[in-house]
């Protein structure tokens, strides 16, 4: 799940820094603008990214289930708080998909690992 959510962020980043001139017209955008630099943000999610991968490959990957997790719900209370101001018109619909994908890194998150056993089968 770590190399998802790695995936995702790292992408999601590119998406941030990388937004080609029209993206960056869009009310999401110029929020994100306003409030800090979409290099900044990506490099925020990029970091977030690589935690989730560097910790993929270890048995201590709360650091990074919690990193991701706090991440997707501070991302949508920023779309919710700017929907309930009236900047983000749909704010909360971004807002719901985001409290839902953080959910469900929680819940996956308690999964405990299972160790293979003698036939290499689990």
């Amino acid at each position: 799940m770590l190399l998802i959510l790695a995936a995702v962020d790292v992408i999601f980043a590119g998406a941030l820094a990388g937004a080609p001139a029209e993206t960056r017209a869009t009310d999401n955008y110029k929020l994100y603008a306003a409030l800090l630099p979409l290099w900044a943000w990506g490099a925020l999610w990029a970091a977030v990214g690589v935690l989730c991968l560097a910790l993929a490959w270890t048995s201590q990957d709360r650091l990074a289930y919690g990193a991701a997790t706090g991440l997707k719900v501070f991302w949508a209370l920023l779309h919710l708080l700017a929907w309930a101001v009236g900047v983000l018109p749909r704010g909360y619909v971004a807002a719901a998909i985001w409290l839902l994908a953080a959910g469900l890194v929680m819940v996956i998150s308690t999964v405990p690992r299972t160790a293979p056993t003698e036939g290499g089968q689990r």
